[in-house]
């Protein structure tokens, strides 16, 4: 692979001498229902390895109104209520394998919403719609902002082991997550 600029080139020929080293497995994960995130987490846990980084990349897009079975719209809790309570439950796997990152993948269309009501305080009801105020382009954009939110938060206030969160929007500045995290990530650490 061609280093993206000079300034980048040692580490990323770090980055890809250590590839043909990477382990990859695959587990099962329903990021529509919260026990399956539960599940995941602890099947993770049970196998005592490190995570360095946590690609937040799942989203669901244009879905007819649904509740999951924890009686949350279901683009809210797939795109973002399930990465967020997975990053809360790995939260001492990332920091034990410290340096640790999380990558949360957004889109350009969070600009297109607010959660905020008139008065500007936090609007619940806008996260999880009822079924006669959904729009499903409005759900995944508010969706997105909560994806946005939550990296910079985690970015600006980190939890202690975890000292940044990358935020990546796929229109703007984002090949597929996992060329991400290889292309960028001595910006990263």
């Amino acid at each position: 692979m061609r280093p993206v600029n000079a300034r980048l080139a040692p580490a990323q020929s770090r980055q890809w001498s250590l590839l043909h080293k990477a382990k990859v497995e695959a587990m099962t994960l329903d990021l529509a229902v919260l026990r399956s995130v539960q599940h995941f987490a602890q099947a993770f846990k049970a196998k005592n390895v490190l995570l360095h980084v946590l690609v937040c990349n799942a989203a669901v897009f244009a879905l007819p109104w649904s509740l999951t079975k924890d009686g949350l719209e279901t683009t809210f809790q797939v795109n973002h209520l399930g990465h967020f309570y997975l990053v809360q439950l790995l939260q001492d796997v990332l920091c034990r394998s410290a340096p640790a990152r999380v990558v949360v993948v957004s889109s350009e269309s969070h600009r297109f919403t607010d959660i905020n009501d008139s008065s500007g305080k936090l609007d619940f009801s806008r996260l999880s719609p009822s079924h006669s105020d959904y729009w499903a382009m409005l759900a995944y954009n508010r969706s997105k902002l909560c994806n946005i939110l939550f990296s910079n938060e985690l970015h600006h206030d980190p939890v202690e082991c975890v000292a940044h969160a990358a935020t990546c929007s796929r229109s703007r500045s984002c090949p597929p997550s996992l060329a991400f995290v290889f292309t960028d990530a001595a910006q990263i650490f």
